[in-house]
């Protein structure tokens, strides 16, 4: 068996990097020939926060490339990961040649409550396109419960998958950092305002205990469109223990957060979009042995135990309370950490997932080809 993985974005994003390039990789090890086109890396497209200066016409001419290169393979199940532009060329060598498709969402990128107006016409065309190409993909897989419970509405060829972590290169290291200057932190990118909402929301409450605890401090690794809005925000604290770290390469983060104390998950809004999000950066945290805060909402919930592995908060008080409860227990924080760890290697490690995801190609060979 061959999978040729079809990503609209390059490495450094972790879309691409963990569904894509350490999948493949994984897949290697059970002796699956495995290759990632991707439209950044392979093609010379933009993406991330260049993506959005492309037009229609670019985006056709790079499907057009990925269309050719596809077609040299005839026999390559095609992993289509995401839905976004990059689809239409495994989608048209499905339709036009037959070749077999397989539909990886971790993401909503989708209106939030799509519908269909005379019971046909869709006010989502992304909508419309992914249930029809679950309905005819040999296998879809989701990275969140809600995803699984969306696809469901379409097909039973279904896996849940989340994204995970590496917990070769993301290992805890015996040196605990110094607590006289215990960090915060929140990783990730801010290519949405959303994401700007919920590190504003982390900065509030960071706020109100900097004025209990001067040796805390407060870091926010990334980068992305919406940059200039978050310094304006950090800006306006005029606190030199809040600082803007910049991008972090993907082969260093885990550097950087041995020497981190506490990671930060706030998520605002309870909606498609946060719902449907595998966290990754949760996961990176937790294989670190780091103890995190998180909101109540999404993925969160299935992978977080309160006050076990990790602080599951409901509101404003409860999250900046459960910030508190970790600065002032050190102790708490090393078994917390601990039981993070625990759960990452048990649940949610690459190579837990490599297998999952291999059976389930395995299974969907076996079940034999999907409804054309």
């Amino acid at each position: 068996m061959k999978l040729i993985f079809i990503t609209r974005e390059g490495y450094r994003l972790p879309g691409a990097r963990i569904r894509c390039y350490n999948f493949a990789r994984e897949l290697n090890k059970y002796g699956l020939q495995t290759e990632v086109l991707s439209y950044a890396d392979t093609l010379g497209a933009p993406d991330g926060e260049d993506e959005s200066r492309m037009g229609m016409l670019e985006k056709i001419r790079y499907n057009q490339k990925a269309f050719r290169v596809l077609l040299k393979d005839k026999d390559a199940l095609l992993y289509m990961q995401r839905f976004n532009y990059h689809s239409l060329a495994p989608y048209a060598a499905h339709l036009l040649h037959k070749r077999r498709i397989i539909l990886d969402l971790d993401d909503w990128e989708m209106r939030d409550n799509p519908k269909y107006h005379l019971g046909f016409y869709p006010s989502s065309k992304a909508h419309f396109c992914i249930r029809h190409i679950a309905r005819r993909s040999l296998l879809c897989i989701a990275a969140s419960r809600s995803l699984e419970t969306f696809l469901s509405g379409f097909t039973d060829r279904l896996q849940y998958i989340p994204t995970g972590v590496d917990t070769a290169l993301f290992c805890p290291c015996l040196y605990q950092p110094d607590r006289q200057k215990i960090i915060f932190s929140w990783i990730g990118t801010f290519h949405k305002k959303e994401y700007i909402e919920n590190i504003a929301f982390a900065l509030q409450c960071f706020s109100l205990l900097r004025q209990r605890y001067p040796h805390i401090y407060f870091e926010i690794a990334g980068d992305g469109i919406h940059r200039r809005s978050l310094l304006e925000i950090v800006e306006g604290y005029h606190d030199s223990h809040i600082a803007v770290k910049g991008w972090i390469a993907p082969r260093q983060v885990p550097a950087y957060l041995a020497n981190i104390h506490i990671g930060l998950m706030p998520v605002l809004s309870d909606n498609r979009f946060n719902n449907a999000k595998s966290p990754t950066k949760l996961f990176e945290y937790m294989a670190m042995a780091k103890p995190t805060v998180s909101s109540c909402v999404g993925e969160n919930v299935h992978i977080i135990r309160d006050a076990d592995n990790g602080f599951l908060a409901k509101d404003k008080d409860e999250f900046m309370q459960k910030m508190q409860t970790l600065v002032e227990d050190a102790d708490l924080c090393v078994r917390m950490g601990q039981r993070a760890r625990l759960t990452v290697e048990s649940d949610y490690s690459l190579e837990i997932l490599g297998k999952r995801l291999y059976e389930a190609l395995t299974a969907a060979q076996q079940r034999g080809c999907a409804v054309l």
